[in-house]
């Protein structure tokens, strides 16, 4: 719908940057923030993550430091061990060999019992042996640190004695292996002991030839107490002594059955591993004995590092979690008062919106005001030259004259007429309450609006009705009422070039508190009918909708339009207690491909069925004119303008009147009081000097009850109070029909205005 537009709502310079500005701030305030909380979490999370790892590095170092230390000193221990046990077997070479001195005879063999007792004594010298043995060549027992002896701990015909006689120097014999036949041998001397490794030499003679066999059985438990003095600081670390082929000699772990260990040692450093003998995960240091075939393990438990690993961890958290809540405390409460400060600013915005919103009202309000006020001088001025040409147009037409003349006179008429009707548009802008308020009802007047607007459509645009037949009756000014159709008829075809369908669809609607539709009505409650007229055409742009309905204001070039029309739909509706609404497709979908624009009217129900009016009600003031003989009756005029003075006073007066005319009130007063014959007041509502024509006609009112008062108005802002007090009005411009139909309302006989008392007073005889 194309609409009315040159005068538009002042805008604040500034005021929308900034009310964008400061949306834009706020936004980047909480994201950096939002930020900060997230670095305020994530940084000393990352540093506690890199402390963990570094911690993890540090203590696995410090455990494998650890193990390798004990692994290095049980090496040690072991070598010195051997080293030592060795130096015994010599020893016991030479209690089996003597030396023979050079060209000397040959010794005799040593007695049994004299080895016997020199091999108790080296036991009882050195603790970490625990039995030793000597055998001659045969594998017959000689002598044992342990006695007595027996023939069940001979050595012959078994593996270990086959392999000594062929050559072998030395044989490592694990715990438990049983190096004898048979199982009937005495504890400790048949079989070496379960707890015990034994080293066994091969004895020879200076020419090489076996002398006899001498062995040593090392005692675990000097190793283990060994080894439990060297992690008494950390009882969770194992330490073993293993043979080559993985057999444990001392220490533990304990194998599960016939488990051995993985004896290989790719170097010196602590590894991870899973040992086989009880299948847990150690951080393992491992060493080969340089002088024995045996290997010294050392590990601790992934528990125990772990333990000690998430005890540093649980400090480091306790150290960094109180960094993190003050971070995360102090970013809270600079969000917290972030947001205490956006909802001040959006509060501030909203009030600032409605500054701006109550600012540009004033600017709106003062503008209507500075415009009624000039359209009000507009209205009064053109309506006095109106009425001086009608009356003298009039005064032509009833003399003689020609056909040319006649054209020229109907011609004048005509444009009389048409300035009447602008003025009575300018009327309306100007908000003059209508006494007009015809009873009708939608639904009967389909056909009638058909009628009415389908001359001001063209053909290309199709004009579809829908008003049910249940409608609620209404009061309207039917004039007004048609006039608002027209224009919004005339809008809707120029909105569509391309042609269209202009739609009226009506239905009763009730209206409650608080609602959507309240709101956008202006707070409206209660019946209403409420009216559709929707177009198909361009629709309305967002940024003027709201000022649709202002007067003045259209979007047509060229002159073509007046800015009016929609001012007088609103004033209408707004005169019969509606409101009225423009939508626009256009503006809810920018861009979308199909427009239109709906004005709704809301028009509130009549309490009064059309069918129980009084039929005068509805009847227009031209329906009838009466008859008025003056019979030389005085009438006080009161007029400014000397020339709708003299035209007047030439109507009253054609009436059979007699007139006394003056321009002011203060001199009507005075000829009121000097002409007590006076039997009517004609006064224009607009006079000039201190009081107006409604002030003079209350003072009437209260100096002279019951004289008959008409009042003149061409435009005037006490028209409303004057209407409200009971005053007769009638509108200029006036011709002598309107005259007569109001002196006769005038006239008539009636009952005391309120607060006049009662008596008839002065004025014309009943």
């Amino acid at each position: 719908m194309t609409v009315n537009s040159d005068i538009g709502t002042a805008r604040l310079p500034g005021a929308g940057a900034h009310a964008a500005a400061a949306p834009a701030r706020g936004t980047s305030t909480m994201a950096a923030l939002r930020l900060q909380m997230a670095a305020a979490v994530l940084i000393p999370l990352g540093v506690l993550a890199a402390a963990a790892s570094q911690s993890w590095k540090d203590i696995t170092a410090q455990a494998g430091d650890r193990v390798e230390r004990i692994a290095s000193l049980a090496d040690e221990r072991a070598q010195r061990t051997v080293e030592s046990d060795r130096l015994v077997l010599d020893r016991m070479r030479d209690l089996l060999v003597p030396t023979r001195p050079a060209g000397g005879a040959v010794p005799p063999a040593p007695d049994t019992r004299e080895l016997g007792r020199a091999l108790a004594g080296m036991v009882a010298d050195t603790p970490s042996i625990r039995a030793l043995w000597l055998w001659d060549a045969d594998g017959r027992t000689l002598a044992a640190s342990r006695p007595p002896t027996a023939d069940g701990a001979d050595i012959a015909g078994t593996t270990l004695h086959s392999q000594l006689s062929a050559g072998q120097a030395e044989v490592l014999v694990p715990p438990g292996q049983e190096p004898v036949k048979g199982t009937a041998a005495p504890s400790g001397v048949g079989a070496f002991s379960q707890r015990a490794f034994t080293l066994v030499r091969r004895l020879s003679r200076a020419d090489g030839s076996l002398a006899g066999i001498a062995a040593v059985s090392m005692s675990p438990v000097h190793f283990d107490d060994f080894f439990r003095r060297a992690t008494r600081d950390d009882p969770a670390t194992a330490v073993a002594l293993l043979s080559r082929d993985g057999r444990v000699m001392a220490g533990g772990p304990v194998p599960a059955g016939d488990a051995r260990a993985d004896t290989s040692c790719p170097g010196a450093a602590a590894v991870w591993r899973i040992s086989p003998l009880d299948g847990r995960e150690r951080l393992t240091a491992c060493r080969m004995v340089a002088n024995a075939p045996l290997v010294v393990m050392v590990g601790v438990d992934r528990s125990q590092v772990e333990a000690a690993w998430h005890q540093r961890l649980g400090w480091l958290t306790l150290l960094t979690l109180p960094v993190m809540g003050i971070f995360c405390g102090t970013t809270l409460l600079a969000m917290r008062r972030a947001r205490r400060e956006r909802r001040a600013a959006k509060a501030l915005r909203g009030a600032e919106a409605r500054r701006e919103q109550a600012e540009s009202a004033l600017l709106r309000t003062q503008r209507l005001q500075a415009l009624d006020q000039i359209t009000g001088g507009i209205i009064h001025d053109f309506a006095n030259l109106l009425m001086t040409v009608r009356s003298g147009a009039e005064i032509l037409c009833h003399r003689p004259h020609t056909e040319p003349q006649r054209e020229v006179l109907d011609a004048m008429l005509q444009a009389i007429t048409w300035g009447e009707r602008l003025t009575r548009n300018l009327r309306t802008f100007s908000r003059r309450p209508q006494a007009n308020l015809d009873p009708v009802r939608l639904s009967d007047m389909a056909d009638d609006i058909a009628e009415l607007l389908r001359p001001a459509l063209r053909g290309d645009i199709q004009l579809a009705t829908d008003l049910p037949p249940r409608l609620w009756p209404l009061r309207l000014d039917r004039t007004e009422f048609d006039l608002a159709l027209l224009n919004l008829a005339v809008n809707a075809r120029d909105a569509m070039p391309r042609g269209g369908t202009l739609r009226l669809a009506a239905a009763n609607v009730h209206i409650a508190p608080a609602t959507r539709e309240s709101e956008r009505t202006g707070g409206l409650m209660g019946d209403f009918v409420r009216l559709t007229i929707s177009d198909t055409g361009d629709g309305i742009p967002a940024d003027i909708l709201d000022r649709v309905f202002d007067p003045f204001f259209t979007t047509k070039q060229d002159g073509r339009s007046t800015g009016l029309g929609l001012a007088q739909v609103q004033s209408m509706v707004g005169q019969a207690g509606g409101a009225a609404l423009a939508d626009s497709l256009s503006a809810r979908v920018p861009g979308a491909a199909a427009g239109g624009t709906t004005i709704t009217l809301y028009l509130p129900r009549s309490d009064e069925d059309e069918d129980g009016q009084d039929a005068a009600a509805g009847r227009s003031p031209t329906d009838e004119v009466p008859d008025i003989d003056g019979n030389g009756r005085q009438v006080l005029l009161v007029e400014d303008n000397p020339a709708v003075c003299k035209v007047m006073q030439h109507m009253v007066e054609g009436l059979g009147f007699a007139v006394q005319a003056t321009a002011t009130a203060d001199a009507a007063q005075v000829l009121l009081t000097e002409r007590p014959d006076i039997s009517l007041v004609l006064c224009d509502i607009v006079l000039p000097g201190g009081r107006d024509g409604l002030a003079l006609a209350q003072g009437v009112r209260h100096m002279h009850p019951g004289l008959p008062i008409l009042l003149v108005s061409g435009y005037g802002d006490k028209v409303a109070e004057a209407e409200s007090l009971g005053f007769v009005i009638v509108a200029k411009p006036l011709d002598s029909t309107h005259l007569r139909q109001a002196l006769a309302r005038c006239l008539a006989p009636t009952q005391p205005a309120p607060g006049t008392g009662a008596g008839t007073g002065r004025g014309i005889p009943r």
